[in-house]
């Protein structure tokens, strides 16, 4: 699962960092992992059912839960076939998991129940036998995008008339409605046009699944052809190295 998540989580272009690593019994989590947690906007936290048994992964939410109050990080938490509340209560498999570790860990018992019930208090997502996991994968990916700050762009937004223009030209995009809408921005040379559609567009491409802006376009298909520009688009949106042999075949 978390596999399948992290694919469609780099696949919208959202930095993400997974530990793959794991460590032998007793160790502690790295620098490397503690500076990834602290430099991350958003922690998505899967609790399977035998997430309590392992000590890192306690250390790790620990230091997650640290970070909401010290740094205003948002967590987003997924309970993959476990009930919220055994989190939260430490009921079932995790208080199974916390009474071997009152024996092993006395020291940081309280710490991780505190992190748990804290996570476990968040709404999430609740996966179980009657999910369809690649449905809660795309709704996470959603979620995720949404709490995250749009794409940075060169337009300077002291431009006069920017801001007016391109609330005008989002509301023309209608991007919650369905269907396929085509804008045409009119003007003269030198008014604006392209660093309008620019500014558009990093605001509004993280919302799609695949995304593409084409530039110069007249200029680039008298150099190179249209094929060229159909590889550029096409590779973008699909996300993988498409050659074209012919304008027909690019069209299809």
């Amino acid at each position: 699962f978390v596999d399948h998540l992290y694919a469609a989580l780099a696949q919208q272009g959202i930095q993400t960092y997974k530990d793959d690593e794991t460590l032998p019994r007793g160790e502690r989590i790295g620098p490397a992992l503690l500076k990834a947690i602290e430099e991350s906007r958003i922690a998505l936290v899967v609790f399977s059912e035998n997430y309590a048994d392992s000590s890192w992964c306690l250390d790790e939410l620990a230091h997650i839960m640290e970070c909401v109050d010290t740094k205003g990080q948002i967590v987003e938490p997924v309970f993959y076939f476990v009930d919220p509340s055994d989190v939260r209560k430490q009921k079932g498999k995790y208080g199974k998991a916390f009474r071997k570790h009152k024996r092993e860990n006395k020291h940081k018992v309280g710490s991780w129940r505190k992190a748990l019930e804290k996570a476990g208090n968040l709404s999430g997502w609740v996966i179980d036998e009657n999910s369809h996991e690649a449905k809660c994968i795309k709704e996470i990916v959603g979620t995720i995008s949404s709490r995250l700050p749009t794409l940075t762009t060169n337009v300077n937004k002291d431009l006069i008339g920017i801001e007016t223009r391109l609330q005008d030209l989002k509301s023309k995009l209608k991007i919650k409605s369905d269907g396929v809408r085509i804008i045409g921005i009119w003007g003269v040379g030198g008014g604006g046009k392209t660093t309008l559609a620019s500014a558009a567009y990093a605001e509004i491409s993280h919302r799609f699944e695949a995304h593409c802006l084409l530039q110069n376009i007249r200029e680039e298909s008298n150099k190179h052809g249209l094929e060229k520009l159909q590889e550029k688009f096409l590779s973008l949106i699909l996300k993988a190295d498409v050659k074209v042999g012919s304008e027909i075949e690019g069209r299809s």
